[in-house]
């Protein structure tokens, strides 16, 4: 089976007016967001650059790759840099937030295709400490920051380009901010939107999937999830989803460019995998025994903890310094604090255990049977 950059050789000399935008497509527009493309590609919506003059400029200034995720973001730039699929398409309002103080992280740009379309690609979690707990934030609260800049940002662009279709789409939280502008956001553009391309990205902590508007825009969004999927099985999600294979394994199966590919579609699994559904069995059962305010406690708790680091990414947590600087804000804490976060991983680990134990007892009568 092909990758994701496999697919960019074979496609990257047609252009989207030739053959329409395909599921693979979906993810490496979504994907592109996550490159922080600030001073390069107009933030405001009246100018738009050329995307292979944009990575062109952006390759000329050194980076920091700090994950393999990063890495592979420079090689997927200096593959669509000169195709006619990609590098050829305008794109504008590039936006790149980080504020640990307001406790947002995001990013989104849009791609200006042929017929009429935009597409607005959100960006996922990245490697700053800010982004993970705006992540976990979600799990008690909705909206976080980042789903009414997604909001926001949907409805500047739908007012920018009137004409035009949406399509939305995002990769890890970047599929929840999309998910959250098409249900949540102004009815205004609502009807405008095309499609919702959903890559592997989590829940919410609310009823959101259930609600009239939700089951509105539900014919038009496609979720794609790996076999071994933790992130979209996070808290309230839609069972309505397409499984792709990957060549990673386990938690890894998160990243897009793992994602096996044949032709201009993921190729598709059966089921998820006996850790996927284990996994969604945990969590699920852990915020069914767990209040949000208790989730709330644990995730302040836990990011004062790791802010104390002084780092800003989740890579520089493992310095020596990091530890020391974490161990001593840890003693720091009052004994009652210090017994809630105790207490709270005993639990997971306990919903862990009897979640197994669930599991094995279920294939014994199975077998028995």
């Amino acid at each position: 089976m092909g990758s994701l950059f496999e697919y960019i050789s074979w496609r990257g000399d047609i252009s989207l007016a030739d053959v329409p935008t395909t599921p693979v497509d979906t993810l490496i527009f979504s994907l592109l967001s996550y490159v922080d493309f600030t001073g390069i590609v107009p933030q405001n919506t009246e100018q738009a650059v050329r995307l292979g003059d944009a990575i062109e400029q952006w390759l000329t200034a050194p980076h920091v790759e700090k994950t393999a995720f990063e890495r592979n973001h420079t090689l997927l730039l200096r593959a669509v840099k000169d195709t006619v699929r990609f590098g050829d398409l305008p794109v504008t309002a590039a936006r790149k937030i980080h504020d640990r103080t307001a406790g947002i992280q995001f990013g989104a740009l849009a791609f200006l295709l042929p017929g009429q379309t935009v597409f607005i690609a959100f960006e996922g979690t990245d490697d700053s400490l800010v982004g993970w707990k705006e992540d976990l934030r979600m799990s008690y609260e909705c909206p976080v920051p980042g789903h009414l800049k997604a909001a926001e940002y949907t409805f500047e662009i739908a007012n920018a380009f009137p004409l035009r279709r949406l399509l939305l789409g995002g990769h890890s939280k970047g599929g929840n901010l999309a998910l959250y502008a098409a249900v949540k956001g102004d009815r205004s553009y609502r009807h405008r939107i095309a499609a919702l391309y959903n890559h592997d990205g989590p829940g919410f902590c609310d009823d959101t999937v259930n609600t009239p508007t939700y089951r509105e825009m539900q014919p038009r969004i496609v979720t794609y999830l790996p076999a071994s999927s933790i992130v979209a099985v996070l808290l309230e999600h839609d069972n309505n989803y397409k499984i792709v294979k990957s060549s990673n394994k386990g938690i890894l199966q998160h990243d897009g460019y793992s994602w096996e590919v044949q032709g201009g579609n993921f190729v598709r699994s059966e089921e998820r995998s006996p850790l996927g559904k284990k996994t969604e069995a945990v969590i699920a059962r852990f915020l069914r025994e767990t209040t949000p305010e208790h989730r709330r406690q644990f995730v302040e708790t836990l990011f004062q903890l790791l802010e104390a680091s002084e780092e800003d990414s989740v890579t520089g947590l493992g310095k020596q310094k990091s530890l020391r600087n974490i161990l001593r804000a840890y003693t720091g804490l009052a004994p009652e604090v210090r017994e809630m976060l105790s207490q709270t991983v005993s639990k997971l680990n306990q919903v862990r255990r009897t979640v197994t134990r669930e599991q094995r007892d279920a294939i014994d009568e199975k077998t028995d049977a």
